[in-house]
């Protein structure tokens, strides 16, 4: 397929014979000459035999050729299409050869486009041809007309002026084509080059002078308009007409040698010198592509073959990136599968480690959820403006060892703290069950409380809900426990008043009998509960009584 694509066979057909030229990367291989007879038409047949899959260029150089400029207003798209189209049928109506060649735009307002029309008005003698190729299922790129190329030997030779007339003696005769401004705007052929060196010079300058009348009457220039005559030969053989026109006539002319751009493109001389028109070929199969003249359906079999050829290239580019993308994810794989291995050990081997620093670690009976929400706890109560934290601190201190013996067994299950001007508020708490003679008998106790009369301060009240730890029945012990626990709090110099809603037991010669004997010997004790209530003095009253004391 890429082998393919680097050949390249570029055809010149003339009236008389057709040229066939092979190309391989640039590189003319060979070069054929066919009559445009039957016998030649064979031998085209099986030249195109022997080189298949080959992308075909065909150049026609031929007298009936017409060219037309015309303005067009601006378009594009499928406008642009349908304008060209309508102007291509009104000019060449009937013509099977022919296309637009976009020139300029015009710098005024309208900004017109300026297009060239060019048809082949006689195509006779490429039918033959283009049957031979058509039954050889070649792959025809297009058919372009070699005035068109011609523009491009303009450009190597640097030509500048702005009226040119570049002649060139082909096989076919003399070429005579004009470019204004390096644009082409006419061409014509002129089949019978006299054979007599001698003759070349009045032949030349009669030819120009035909075609400079013909270019006044289409206003292509005007009388004034001074062209600049440039020869183009391959074997010098201009060099002494153009001295001649130039001396005789005064016009500024200029002979070309083109056997130098010859030797620079890798065509042998003699060949050049033998068929002028290699040059043309040389600059197509170089790849100087100029507008097609060729109707789609000759070419649909070659862009079908770019289409297909698309279609590999791109399947064997998603199928090497499908292998690619595959291995890359393998890979990627595989470090993934080893690195999670990895992460398995690392993780086994931190887990061992943990658990032997763990059991170094002391015996606590608070677990790490318990911790957890004990800090959560403290950090929820540090963002209020006042928190319980004092009240807290209270009953904390009020739990370590001290003369009152020891308060490990003191449990504390609940605490409800407020800030209230009112003493004896009462807590609503119904979650501890209180027996009702208990209940009747405390109810004058939470109300006992007088505190100073000061209707703008506020209090900070706790209840506190306890419990005696691993109660063993020895109630005594329990109410001892609760006074000394009511008595530490008492002593501290924050707090106002410490009140006993409940004690472990009701002591009271009101209340009923309750409980068994067997309590004490029961293997499952029942809780003990107790419950406080403990008032805080104002923060204000606490340093104006102690003073230099700070506030914890």
């Amino acid at each position: 397929m890429i082998k393919s694509n680097l050949n390249k066979i570029v055809l010149c057909a003339t009236a008389d014979n057709l040229r066939a030229g092979i190309w391989y990367a640039g590189k003319l291989q060979g070069c054929q000459t066919f009559i445009n007879h039957e016998d030649g038409h064979a031998a085209f047949a099986g030249f195109l035999q022997q080189h298949p899959f080959i992308p075909v260029y065909l150049i026609v150089d031929a007298v009936e050729e017409d060219y037309r400029l015309e303005s067009l207003p601006h378009t594009s798209g499928a406008a642009k299409r349908e304008l060209l189209t309508r102007k291509l049928n009104q000019f060449y109506r009937g013509l099977y050869y022919r296309t637009a060649h976009f020139i300029s735009r015009d710098k005024d307002k309208r900004k017109d486009d300026n297009y060239l029309f060019v048809a082949l008005n006689n195509d006779e003698f490429i039918e033959g041809w283009i049957s031979v190729i058509q039954r050889a299922d070649a792959q025809l790129v297009g058919i372009y007309l070699l005035p068109m190329l011609s523009k491009l030997l303009v450009k190597q030779f640097k030509l500048t002026a702005p009226d040119i007339l570049l002649c060139e003696q082909l096989s076919s005769g003399l070429r005579q084509t004009y470019f204004y401004n390096g644009r082409l705007s006419m061409s014509r052929l002129v089949p019978n080059v006299p054979d007599d060196i001698g003759k070349l010079a009045y032949f030349y300058l009669a030819e120009t002078e035909k075609t400079r009348l013909y270019l006044m009457s289409k206003r292509f220039i005007s009388l004034e308009t001074r062209m600049s005559l440039v020869l183009v030969s391959a074997d010098g053989v201009t060099q002494h007409i153009s001295q001649a026109i130039s001396q005789d006539q005064g016009l500024d002319c200029l002979s070309i040698n083109s056997s130098e751009m010859a030797k620079s493109l890798g065509l042998p001389l003699d060949m050049l010198q033998e068929m002028p028109e290699l040059l043309h070929m040389q600059l197509l199969a170089n790849g100087n592509l100029v507008d097609n003249l060729a109707p789609e359906k000759l070419t649909k079999g070659f862009r079908f073959r770019q289409l297909k050829q698309a279609i590999g290239i791109a399947t064997v580019a998603a199928g090497v990136l499908g292998v690619s993308a595959s291995a890359w994810m393998l890979l990627q794989g595989l470090n993934h599968q080893a690195a999670y291995r990895q992460a398995v050990q690392d993780t086994n081997v931190q887990e061992h480690r943990y658990r032997d620093v763990a059991r170094s670690y002391p015996v606590t009976p608070i677990s790490a959820n318990d911790l957890q929400l004990a800090v959560e706890l403290d950090k929820k109560i540090a963002a209020y403006p006042q928190s319980p934290r004092r009240m807290m601190q209270v009953l904390s201190a009020a739990l370590e060892s001290s003369g009152q013996g020891s308060m490990d067994n003191v449990q504390l299950d609940r605490l409800r703290w407020m800030l209230s001007a009112d003493g004896n508020v009462k807590d609503d708490d119904k979650s501890m069950p209180l027996p009702t003679s208990q209940v009747a008998g405390n109810a004058q106790a939470n109300a006992s409380v007088v505190l100073p009369a000061d209707a703008a301060a506020l209090y900070e009240v706790g209840f506190v809900t306890a419990e005696i730890a691993g109660f063993g029945g020895d109630y005594r012990a329990a109410l001892n426990t609760v006074n000394s626990y009511a008595a530490n709090i008492k002593a501290d110099a924050r707090v106002a008043a410490v009140e006993i809603l409940q004690e472990p037991v009701n002591v009271s010669s009101f209340a009923d009998l309750q409980g068994s004997t067997a309590d004490e010997q029961s293997a499952q004790k029942p809780p003990v509960y107790f419950k406080l209530k403990v008032i805080l003095k104002p923060v204000d009253q606490v340093l104006s009584e102690v003073s230099g004391v700070t506030q914890p």
